[in-house]
């Protein structure tokens, strides 16, 4: 548009305020233009502090409030701008989005009101200030008229046709007192989730949780017997996500202007790798593309699956039980959660000095396991006791190790049964099996 292009400034002009007016919007346009290419979405509030006070009397207003509008002019109130008058809010308001508004710029239209009406209709108002000469030695001040951009704050219930508007807050309820219940989830448009209350402060808790989930991982993969296998691998992933996670999340905390959308990257990227190990289906959730100036429901869907992923129950898949060698060639392991006996598959894993076709077709008939009570009745009488089931290949969950043979416990047994109330799970091995090792695996 024309009236936003450079001022051809020549010798022999006969000046007028047009020219210096269509000076001022040309370098507007021009930090707008640039402004806009080099970072999307650079408008929005950078710092908001509501009045608490004058909430309970049924009003909106600020205490301080600094951004940029939508079209590129910058605010700071109290400092270059007046407090937008308190907005009087009905009792019968529900549900309303409440809005800082600025009259639009419009091609033609008078921006400044020099008779300052307060329903006018201009984008600034006058103001006569005194300026001291900055380069002269006698300090001499002189009155000049400034423009204080007219801002003022409107519901989604109003006509805004004529207005450019920000999110500020969302007004859930007005009590019969007229005080006014904001949703204190809901998140303004910002440049800096720094005024953003609901933003900044999941972006602590979600440090917390991250944090909390860490050093539960790293204690579980430095445990003495932990599972060496498919079900650690998964844990070292998940930890490897975490630790890549947090440090950036402590970045975003520990400086100033970080902008949502990049906030935004960061917790949507965090939620689809935690969903390979989190969700059912092992897909991150399809979230709505970013949308600037409705943060409330982009963010909310994020903060919830990242809750949901931080604070699911974390169990070890493969649980090791310490088999201890006892007296007369039996060993005994002691199982403490005797909830695993009815909800676990147990895996007995043994190695010998022999071929390994030897140890699966001859280890099932010459060991006997069951409780620890009956283990001197079991082998005196030659009786089965709990049956041993070689399996083809070891579980993804437990350990493989070469020259292993992996036999299942049969939980049918009128012998494992008995295990819920027993002292622990006893096992006698006969025959010739030279430097045997056993170990024992509760898979969940």
């Amino acid at each position: 548009m024309s009236w936003e292009n450079k001022v051809v400034w020549q010798e022999g002009l006969f000046l007028q305020p047009h020219h210096f007016q269509q000076h001022d919007r040309y370098v507007e346009a021009l930090v707008d233009g640039v402004t806009s290419a080099v970072s999307p979405y650079v408008w929005g509030l950078r710092e908001l502090t509501l009045d608490e006070d004058l909430l309970k009397l049924g009003k909106i207003a600020v205490k301080s409030c600094t951004g940029l509008t939508p079209d590129g002019v910058t605010f700071k109130i109290p400092q270059t701008e007046d407090h937008p008058p308190a907005l009087d809010v009905p009792t019968t308001v529900k549900n309303s989005i409440v809005y800082l508004a600025v009259p639009i710029r419009r091609h033609g239209a008078v921006e400044v009101d020099m008779s300052d009406a307060p329903q006018s209709a201009s984008r600034y108002r006058p103001e006569e200030i005194e300026i001291t000469d900055s380069m002269g030695r006698d300090g001499r001040a002189v009155q000049m008229a400034i423009c204080k951009l007219r801002l003022q704050f409107a519901l989604d219930l109003d006509e805004l046709t004529d207005q450019i508007v920000i999110p500020v807050a969302r007004i859930i309820e007005v009590r019969q007192d007229k005080e006014i219940i904001l949703d204190n989830a809901f998140i303004p448009t910002c440049t800096d989730i720094r005024a953003a209350r609901p933003l900044h402060g999941f972006l602590h808790e979600l440090e917390g949780l991250l944090s909390h989930r860490a050093e539960a991982l790293a204690g579980r993969l430095n445990q003495d017997g932990s599972a060496k296998g498919v079900s650690e691998i998964s844990d070292f992933l998940l930890l490897i996500s975490i630790n890549r996670a947090l440090p950036s999340i402590r970045h975003l905390l520990s400086i100033e202007n970080i902008h949502p959308h990049i906030v935004y990257q960061t917790l949507a990227s965090l939620a689809g790798e935690l969903s390979t190990f989190m969700a059912a289906q092992k897909l991150a959730p399809q979230f709505a593309p970013y949308r600037h100036d409705d943060l409330t429901n982009i963010f909310q869907p994020l903060f919830q699956t990242l809750r949901r992923h931080l604070s699911a129950v974390l169990e070890q898949n493969a649980v090791s039980i310490p088999i201890e060698a006892r007296k007369y060639g039996v060993s005994v392991a002691m199982i403490s959660d005797k909830r695993l006996v009815t909800s676990a598959t147990f895996i007995l894993a043994a190695k010998a000095s022999v071929p390994l076709e030897s140890i699966r077709r001859h280890f099932p008939t010459q060991a006997k396991l069951g409780p620890v009570e009956d283990i001197r009745q079991l082998v005196n009488s030659a009786l089965p006791g709990i049956d041993l089931r070689p399996l083809p290949v070891a579980p993804r969950q437990v350990p493989y190790h070469s020259g292993v043979v992996y036999f299942e416990l049969d939980n049918t047994s009128t012998y494992w049964k008995q295990i819920t109330t027993s002292g622990g799970l006893a096992v006698h091995v006969s025959g010739e099996f030279p430097d045997l090792e056993m170990e024992l695996w509760a898979i969940r």
